[in-house]
C-alpha cells in the first residue's frame, strides 16, 4: 500500500490479484487503514463498504478486520509494524485508536458494513420498495421454483375450451411441436421448462428481450421458397438424367418434409455437395451446372431460413412466458414475495444519478468508500446498478477499491462478466477520478514445484496452442506468472498419475488414493488437510463412495442438508409423537433412534426398546404402555415434555428436549445439526409460524432457497474434504487431488445476441451454424468463451495446492481436453514429498456412524504421533489374528494366502513375509504360546464385553480354563499407559462375567516381540 496513493482522493483503484497472492489480506489491511487513518474523509464505520459475492466470505472478511484491530490493541508486534510505518503513529496511538474502534463496532454492528453484494442491494430496494408498489416487509425467495411452478399451475387453469386463451396455447404448441425432434406427450412441462429457462436469462440483463412477430411471418415465407426450390431440385434431377451421388439421400426425403412441414430436418443434414456427379457426357454439363446453381441457390436460401429459425425458436415461450410474468407478478405482490434475481432488474430501471441522493437519505447513510471482492465475479446487472452509487462517491472525494483475478474467473454460468474488470483497468470508466491498476504477483499459498508446474501449462504451453491460446487470452491465463516465496523455493511435489475409463478400473483408482493418502498422513499431514476436487457434482458422488468403501473419514460439501442427517429424522419423529401421542409408530422410531439408545446407554438405564416394542406391537396408544411399565423413565424423560407441548414455542420445546436427552453430551458429532435446527426452527417462528404441524410440513416440502438447509461445519473435524472445484474456489489446502475426465465443452442452452433495440435469444446447434456465416461465428465465439471457463478452472483447481498435487487422469483418449495439455507430465512426478513441520496428533474421538459422510472410527491416541497408515497396519494384524484360533502347521501354512486376501479387501500393500514373522514369533513366544495351544474350554477372538454404562468394548483374544480367564490384547508400536489401563478395565468386566474365575491380563506388543502382564 503505497501512502501517497491512499491520499490522492478521489480515485479508483484496481488490484490484479493471482491465486494465492494475499488479495483477502491487501483488502482487510486497507480497510482497516481507512478505519485507524486521520487523513481519511468521511472514514467512519458507516460511510465505508465492503462487498463479496457469499456469505462465507463476508463472514472471513469481518474476522479478518476484527482480527486486525484486536492484534492492533493488544500490540501485537507483526501488525503494529506495519500499520505504524503506514499512519504515522505511536505502538500507543495505534492501540488507543484500534480499542475505540472495537467498541463502535460492538456498540453498532449495524454499520460495519461487509456485505454480500445481494444483500447490499436488497437494503437499497427496501429503502424504494414503496416506489415498486411493494411492502417493505416482503420475503426474499433465493429459489423461485415453488412459487413459479404455483403460478404456472393458476395459468393453466385459467384456459378454457375455445377461449383467446385457448386458441392462443394451441397455436404455440403447433409451433414447439414442429420444433421438437420428438412428439410432445406433455406440453404443459416441456413449456414450463423452458419458460424457467428463459426467466433466468431474462432476469441477468438490464436489457429488453425481442418479442417480433415479424421474424415468423419472414421463417414462414422462406418456407415457401424452400418448398419451392425443393420441387424444382427434386423435378429437374429427375429430368436430367443424371447420376446420383452416394453420400446425399436427402432428396428422397423431401415430400416428405415437404407435407409435414419439418423443415427443421434440413438443418441438421448435410447438404453441402449437390446430389448429382458430374457427368462424363458433355452434352448433358449444361442439366449438371443448371443443378449445381440451383443447389447454390437452395443452399442460400437454407442459411437464411437457417437464421430465422435460430431467431424464433424461442419466440412461442416467450410469448406464453409475457402471460404467464403478469399473473407471477401479481402472486409476488399479493403474499408480500419478491425473487431475489427481481431486485437488480427491478433497480436497474430505477437507479440513476439524480435518484442516488433520495436513495442515501432513505437509508439514513452514505457510502464514500467502496471496497469489491472477486471482481471478475461480478455480473453486468451488478455492476450497472452499483455503478451509479459508486459515481456518486467519487464525485464527492471517495474511493474505490477492486480486488481479482480473471484468471479465476469461472461463474459465467451463472451471469459473472469478467470482461467488467477488464473494462475497468484498460478503460476510463470514471474519468473524474484518478485510476491506479496495482498487481499482486507473489504467491503464498503454494511451493515453487507447483508453482512452476502450473506456469509451464499456462503460460507456455497454452499460450502457443492451436485451440486454446485464444480463450486463454481472454481472462489472461496465457500471461500466468507468479513468485513463490523464498522459503518455498524447491518445495513442493506434483504427481500425474492416469487411469482408463474402464468401469473395473475403479479398484485400481481407489487402491492409489488408499495408499497415497497412507502415504501422505505418514508423513504428518492430517486428513483435514487433504481435498478431493472434481468438475462436477455427480463425480463428487462417485468420489466420496469411493472414499466410503474404503472407510476413510470425508466430509462432502455437496451434500451438508440438516434434513438428510439421521437425528434430524428422529427429532422430527419425538416432535411428531408430542403432536399426536396417538402416533405409535412416531413414538416407536424415536424410542429406536440414537438419541434414545445414547441417553439411556450413558446413563445406565436398563431398558430394550426392541423387547417393549415387541411385546405391545399390538397395543395403542403405545405410549400409555410405556408409561405404566417405566414410570421412572417416563417421568425424567418424558412427563415434562408432554405437558409443555402446545404450550411452548417450538423452538423452547426443542431447546428443552434437546437438553433433557443430553444430546450434546452424548452425541457431540452431530452438535452442528442440533444447532442448525434450533437456527432453522428460530427463522420458522420469526415468519409467523408457531405449531409442529407446520413445521414438518416445513422440512418435507421443497423450499425456495436449498442453501437454508446446509450445515455450517467447524474447522477441527479431521476428515477429507470433497467438493467441486467452484466450492473450492478462495480456499487453500496442503494437499490436493484432482481428479479429471474428458471435459466437452458445455451445451449453452440460451444464445444471447445483443443488437441496438435490445436482445435476441438464439437456438444455435453446430447443424445449423455450418449453414449460416453469422450463426457460424455467434457459435465459435461461445466455444471459445466456454473454453476460456474451462482452463479457468483448471487453473483454479491446480492453484488450490499448497504442497502437494496430485491429479488423477481418467481418460482412453489423450488427446482430448484436459489431457492434451498435460500430455508430457502423464504418470510422472515433479519435486519431492514433504513432510509436515508441526507434530501431529489426531483428536481423541473419532468415529465412524451410520450417517451421510462417515468419520473415523474411535481409537485411543497417546502422546506420540499417530499415523494413519501404522492404524491401518494393526487392524491388518488383528483381522489376521482374529481368524487363528488354534496355532497347528495347517493353520501356519495358510497365512500367506489370508494376507493376500486381506491386502485386496484392505487395498492394501502389507508384506506378508513380515506380517507372517511377528505372527509366528509371538505364537512362539514362551509366555504367549500356552494360549495358543489345543488343551483350552474356549478361545473367543474380538470378544464383545459391556461395562455397567452399557459401552461395548472389544477385546483381542479372551481363553476361558477351567479355574481362569486370561484377557490378551496385541499392540504395536510402544507401550503406553494406556494400554495397560484397557486391558484392566477389560479385566474388571470380565471380573463380574466369571466371578468364580481368576482373571489374567497380558500385553504382547508385536514389533517389540515384549510381554507384559498385567496384575
Amino acid at each position: 500500500m503505497t501512502k501517497s496513493l491512499e491520499l490522492q482522493f478521489p480515485h479508483y483503484i484496481i488490484l490484479k490479484a493471482s491465486a494465492g497472492s494475499g488479495k483477502t489480506t491487501a483488502l482487510t489491511e486497507r480497510f482497516v487503514y481507512f478505519l485507524l487513518s486521520d487523513d481519511i474523509p468521511n472514514n467512519s464505520l458507516k460511510n465505508i463498504l465492503a462487498i463479496t459475492f457469499s456469505n462465507n466470505a463476508s463472514y472471513e472478511m469481518k474476522d479478518r478486520i476484527i482480527e486486525w484491530l484486536k492484534n492492533l490493541y493488544c500490540k501485537e508486534e507483526n501488525s503494529l509494524n506495519r500499520l505504524s510505518e503506514l499512519l504515522s503513529l505511536s505502538p500507543e496511538e495505534l492501540s488507543l485508536k484500534a480499542g475505540q474502534i472495537l467498541d463502535e463496532i460492538l456498540n453498532n454492528y449495524s454499520d460495519f458494513q461487509v456485505k454480500t453484494i445481494d444483500s447490499f442491494m436488497t437494503s437499497v430496494f427496501k429503502a424504494s420498495a414503496i416506489d415498486f408498489d411493494y411492502n417493505p416487509d416482503f420475503e426474499i425467495l433465493m429459489n423461485n421454483q415453488s412459487l413459479m411452478q404455483y403460478s404456472y399451475d393458476l395459468f393453466l387453469k385459467d384456459i378454457e375450451e375455445n377461449s383467446i386463451k385457448a386458441d392462443f396455447f394451441e397455436k404455440v404448441i403447433k409451433i414447439i411441436s414442429l420444433n421438437s425432434k420428438t412428439y410432445l406427450w406433455n406440453p404443459a412441462d416441456a413449456i414450463f421448462n423452458e419458460i424457467k429457462g428463459l426467466h433466468s436469462k431474462i432476469y441477468s440483463t438490464d436489457k429488453e428481450f425481442i418479442v417480433a412477430g415479424e421474424y415468423i411471418e419472414m421463417k414462414n415465407n422462406i418456407e415457401v421458397e424452400l418448398t419451392k426450390m425443393m420441387q424444382l431440385l427434386k423435378k429437374e434431377i429427375n429430368d436430367s438424367g443424371l447420376e446420383l451421388t452416394r453420400s446425399t439421400k436427402i432428396l428422397d426425403d423431401f415430400d416428405r418434409i415437404i407435407e409435414n412441414k419439418n423443415f427443421r430436418e434440413l438443418l441438421e443434414r448435410g447438404i453441402k455437395k449437390a446430389p448429382v456427379n458430374k457427368p462424363k457426357n458433355s452434352t448433358l454439363l449444361p442439366k449438371y451446372e443448371k443443378i449445381v446453381n440451383l443447389w447454390s441457390d437452395f443452399i442460400d436460401i437454407l442459411s437464411k431460413y437457417a437464421f430465422y429459425y435460430a431467431l424464433t425458436f424461442y419466440l412461442p415461450y416467450l410469448e406464453v412466458y409475457k402471460g404467464f410474468e403478469n399473473l407471477l407478478s401479481q402472486i409476488k405482490q399479493k403474499e408480500f414475495k419478491i425473487f431475489i434475481e427481481d431486485i437488480n432488474k427491478m433497480l436497474s430501471k430505477y437507479l440513476n444519478n439524480l435518484i442516488v441522493p433520495d436513495i442515501y437519505f432513505r437509508l439514513g447513510e452514505k457510502i464514500h468508500h467502496f471496497f469489491i471482492d472477486e471482481y471478475q465475479d461480478t455480473s453486468p446487472l451488478q455492476w450497472n446498478n452499483i455503478k451509479f452509487l459508486i459515481e456518486n462517491a467519487l464525485a464527492e472525494n471517495g474511493s474505490l477499491f477492486v480486488v481479482g483475478d480473471t484468471k479465476q474467473a469461472i461463474y459465467n454460468f451463472r451471469g459473472a462478466d469478467y470482461k467488467i474488470m477488464k473494462t475497468l483497468e484498460q478503460n476510463e470508466v470514471f474519468p473524474s477520478a484518478n485510476k491506479i491498476v496495482k498487481t499482486l504477483d507473489k504467491n503464498y499459498r503454494s511451493k515453487k514445484v507447483i508453482i512452476d508446474f502450473i506456469m509451464k501449462i499456462f503460460k507456455d504451453k497454452i499460450s502457443n496452442h492451436p485451440i486454446y491460446s485464444e480463450p486463454a487470452r481472454y481472462t489472461g491465463l496465457h500471461e500466468c506468472e507468479q513468485i513463490a516465496e523464498e522459503k518455498f523455493f524447491e518445495k513442493g511435489y506434483v504427481e500425474l498419475k492416469t487411469f482408463s475409463e474402464d468401469e473395473e478400473e475403479e479398484t485400481n483408482i481407489k487402491k492409489y488414493l488408499v495408499e497415497t493418502i497412507y502415504d501422505v498422513t505418514n508423513r504428518g499431514y492430517l486428513f483435514k488437510d487433504i481435498a478431493i476436487l472434481a468438475f462436477k457434482n455427480e463425480q463428487v458422488v462417485n468420489i466420496t463412495q469411493w472414499l466410503n468403501d474404503l472407510q476413510l473419514p470425508f466430509i462432502s460439501y455437496s451434500s451438508l442438508d440438516v434434513r438428510k442427517r439421521k437425528v434430524t429424522s428422529e427429532i422430527l419423529s419425538f416432535l411428531q409423537f408430542l403432536d399426536s401421542p396417538i402416533d405409535d409408530f412416531s413414538f416407536s422410531a424415536f424410542l429406536l433412534s440414537d438419541i434414545f439408545k445414547n441417553l439411556i446407554n450413558n446413563e445406565g438405564i436398563d431398558f430394550c426398546p426392541d423387547e417393549f416394542l415387541l411385546k405391545y406391537r399390538d397395543k395403542s396408544p403405545l405410549y400409555k404402555f410405556f408409561e405404566k411399565d417405566f414410570p421412572h423413565i417416563w417421568g425424567r424423560y418424558f412427563k415434562d415434555l408432554f405437558r409443555f407441548s402446545g404450550y411452548l414455542p417450538v423452538y423452547d420445546l426443542l431447546s428443552v428436549a434437546l437438553s433433557t436427552f443430553k444430546v450434546f453430551e452424548t452425541m457431540p458429532d452431530e452438535e452442528a445439526t442440533f444447532l442448525k435446527l434450533l437456527e432453522l426452527i428460530k427463522n420458522f417462528e420469526e415468519k409467523g409460524y408457531s405449531n409442529i404441524k407446520a413445521l414438518i410440513d416445513f422440512f418435507e416440502s421443497p423450499g425456495d432457497d436449498e442453501t437454508i438447509w446446509n450445515i455450517n461445519l467447524g474447522t477441527d473435524i479431521n476428515a477429507i474434504q470433497v467438493m467441486t472445484i467452484h466450492k473450492a474456489k478462495g480456499l487453500g489446502f496442503p494437499i490436493v487431488f484432482v481428479y479429471l475426465k474428458n471435459e466437452h465443452t458445455p451445451k449453452n442452452r440460451y444464445v444471447l445476441h445483443d443488437v441496438e433495440e435490445g436482445i435476441h435469444i438464439l437456438k444455435v446447434t453446430d447443424k445449423m451454424a455450418e449453414k449460416n456465416e453469422f450463426l457460424l461465428q455467434i457459435k465459435e465465439d461461445l466455444k471459445k468463451s466456454e473454453l476460456a471457463e474451462m482452463l479457468n478452472t483448471l487453473y483454479v483447481a491446480f492453484t488450490r495446492a499448497e504442497d502437494e498435487l496430485y491429479i488423477l487422469c481418467r481418460t482412453d483418449n489423450e488427446d482430448k481436453f484436459p489431457f492434451d495439455i498435460l500430455s508430457e507430465y502423464l504418470n510422472s512426478n515433479i519435486g519431492n514429498k514433504l513432510f509436515k513441520d508441526e507434530s501431529v496428533i489426531l483428536p481423541k474421538s473419532l468415529e465412524i456412524r451410520d450417517s451421510h459422510y462417515p468419520v473415523l472410527f474411535d481409537f485411543s491416541v497417546s502422546n506420540e504421533i499417530v499415523h494413519f497408515a501404522e492404524k491401518n497396519r494393526g487392524e491388518f494384524i488383528h483381522k489376521i489374528l482374529e481368524q487363528i484360533e488354534y496355532a497347528n502347521e495347517e493353520v501356519l501354512e495358510k497365512l500367506n494366502s489370508q494376507i493376500e486376501i486381506l491386502n485386496k479387501e484392505f487395498y492394501g500393500n502389507f508384506s506378508a513375509s513380515e506380517i507372517k514373522e511377528l505372527i509366528i514369533d509371538m505364537i512362539n513366544h514362551p509366555d504367549i504360546k500356552k494360549f495358543f495351544s489345543l488343551m483350552h474350554e474356549k478361545v473367543l477372538n474380538e470378544f464383545e464385553i459391556i461395562d455397567k454404562n452399557g459401552v461395548i468394548h472389544r477385546v483381542d483374544r479372551v481363553v476361558e480354563d477351567k479355574e481362569s480367564v486370561t484377557v490378551i490384547d496385541y499392540k504395536t508400536g510402544h507401550p503406553q499407559k494406556e494400554h495397560f489401563l484397557q486391558v484392566k478395565l477389560y479385566m474388571n468386566i470380565l471380573s463380574e462375567i466369571f466371578k468364580d474365575k481368576k482373571i489374567n491380563g497380558y500385553l504382547y506388543y508385536l514389533d517389540l516381540r515384549e510381554v507384559k502382564q498385567i496384575e
